[in-house]
């Protein structure tokens, strides 16, 4: 549970990491002691004192340009469209207006004195104006960028737009919607389309909704195994199932349900056996990660690829029999990569595949931005994509307690990779779970990183965002799906296009940062223009020149070209 991506790459000191085995053991016991008060409260999670601040910039007032912005919002000389239909053209149906949300965000950093957000939210403000031809307002809000900047901490310039990536260096890749169809039978609880969101971290589940804006219908719980050989209280999570139930209708909770004392433990009795019907009793799904991780040297279940296999196939079919309600996950961590196919148990066993999958910007104990979590996946995907696939526990770690160094707009990126990008180019990813793990309790165990949404506010605030996307889904059941029911693919495989389709454009750039708009044209003709993760437009293919590829361009925060690239697309 909560391994660190840093220990996943090879930890040179394996000693020293978060997830030895007696760390491993401390989290393990503060799981169990966290169910057995009732799992009451909402965790450890910090509130911040509001900080009042200065107007914007000296000699401006910003309410003067927030009711001129009122007025007329801004044109696109290009293509002859008000800032509101540029907006629209994001294709994110829930977010209203994107000036809207950017000065909420903004005034709410400048009231807790988070200048390098104020400083960021200005800079996009800024940049859509200048993208509008509205040079005025551009000028007052790139000021007000700087402003904000001089009462910031100093920022790691790599991540902003200090210098343009030379083209080489940026890869820009679209992905077109289409009708999703499976050709094979559902999966247990496995959805058409579209990916169920789950939380770790927030042990008063119906707290999750009200912290992050967006019904999470996956609670993560982690139940070891009996104290003793004979003891035979099974230690089934059922304040959290009722903690589960009480957040809302169509819920489940995912049982992360360790060995810790060790396969032999694992046998045909009535410890296993009551907890399968107590599984069944609860009357929820429930998706059972037996044994997880099982490729890393971290757990006491690892080296013993045989014998694991023999006892996730003991418990499997125990629970066919015992208990309908629930899905085997087999699920290993996303490093090492060479060893992981020993211990996979076979198909008929295995309902899901899980992943536990990390990003922090250390390897090795060195800085490394070299990769992100869909380079590491990729691998992974394409030998198990046959499966419905979760990452079954995973986070972005935004500050190293080690150096005392903020990754902040770097951890931004990869929460907009883990939510924008990875469940949409990987289809058979149906489910994600953070790990939230709150600031207090991983400073408690001396944790080097700090994977808390909440306590980075450009995170916090892109992973709101992210989450409202109808792709994600808000109540287990098989067969479900998206409200618009597709499947992205890249354009380059697409045929028939015909119609109206979404497009989204996945960057790949130095650092992982991201453009901040991505435009869409056919020859000169602009089609549409988004200004937020993940880049996705609507395009009406019907009504487009057959033989003439469609151009991807990327900008920066001045509106300076990123990257331009062209495409070949069908309509046969």
């Amino acid at each position: 549970m909560g391994r660190e991506f840093f220990e996943a790459k090879m930890c040179s000191e394996p000693d020293k990491c978060l997830t030895n085995r007696s760390e491993y053991s401390t989290i393990h016991r503060e799981e169990e002691n966290e169910s057995k008060r009732g799992n009451e409260g909402m965790g450890r999670i910090f509130g911040r004192t509001a900080v009042i601040t200065a107007i914007v910039a000296a000699g401006t007032v910003f309410g003067w340009l927030y009711l001129e912005s009122r007025k007329e919002q801004p044109r696109s000389a290009s293509v002859g469209l008000t800032g509101a239909d540029v907006v629209r053209e994001s294709a994110d149906g829930q977010s209203g207006n994107l000036l809207k949300w950017w000065e909420d965000r903004l005034q709410a950093a400048e009231r807790n004195g988070k200048w390098d957000a104020a400083a960021d939210y200005a800079y996009r403000m800024a940049a859509y104006y200048r993208s509008a031809d509205r040079e005025k307002e551009a000028e007052h809000w790139y000021a007000a960028s700087d402003a904000y900047r001089t009462k910031a901490e100093p920022r790691d310039n790599r991540f902003y737009d200090e210098a343009l990536p030379s083209p080489q260096e940026v890869v820009l890749t679209p992905y077109v919607g289409v009708p999703a169809t499976e050709n094979r039978q559902l999966a247990k609880f496995e959805p058409q389309s579209g990916a169920y969101l789950g939380m770790f971290g927030i042990f008063d589940y119906p707290a999750v909704e009200q912290t992050f804006g967006r019904y999470h219908p996956i609670g993560l719980h982690y139940s070891g195994w009996r104290k003793d050989e004979n003891d035979t209280r099974n230690y089934f999570p059922t304040r959290t199932i009722n903690s589960v139930k009480a957040a809302g209708a169509g819920g489940a909770l995912q049982i992360g349900w360790e060995p810790q004392y060790g396969l032999d433990a694992v046998k045909d009795d009535e410890y296993v056996r009551s907890f399968a019907r107590q599984a069944k009793e609860a009357g929820i799904p429930i998706f059972l990660r037996y044994a997880s991780e099982m490729n890393g040297n971290w757990v006491p279940w690892y080296d013993e690829p045989q014998k694991y296999v023999e006892k996730f196939r003991l418990v499997s079919r125990i629970i066919k029999e015992e208990a309908p309600n629930v899905a085997m996950v087999w699920s290993p961590n996303f490093w090492p990569q060479d060893n992981i196919d020993a211990y996979y148990p076979g198909d008929e066993y295995v309902d899901w595949v899980g992943f536990s999958l990390y990003s922090t910007p250390y390897y090795d104990g060195k800085e490394d931005f070299s990769k992100n979590q869909i380079d590491y996946f990729i691998p992974l995907y394409e030998k198990y994509k046959h499966k419905p696939i979760m990452i079954a526990e995973g986070a972005i770690s935004h500050y190293n307690t080690k150096t005392n160094k903020s990754h902040a707009k770097w951890a931004e990126g990869q929460i907009s990779i883990m939510y924008g990008f990875l469940p949409k180019m990987f289809p058979q990813v149906k489910a994600i779970t953070y790990f939230n793990m709150s600031k207090s309790r991983s400073e408690s165990l001396k944790s080097e990183f700090i994977y808390d949404i909440k306590e980075n506010p450009l995170m916090y605030d892109q992973y709101r965002k992210l989450i409202q996307s109808d792709y994600f889904l808000t109540k287990v059941e098989q067969g479900t799906s998206a409200k618009e029911n597709i499947r992205y693919v890249p354009l380059a495989t697409a045929s028939g296009l015909q119609g109206k389709h979404k497009l989204f454009v996945y960057p790949d750039m130095p650092f992982d940062s991201q453009p901040h708009s991505v435009a869409v044209f056919q020859g000169e003709k602009r089609l549409a223009v988004s200004y937020e993760v993940p880049w996705e437009v609507e395009i009406d293919f019907s009504s487009l020149q057959a033989d003439v590829p469609l151009t991807i361009v990327a900008y920066n925060g001045r509106q300076e070209t990123l990257a331009r690239q062209s495409f070949d697309w069908s309509k046969r």
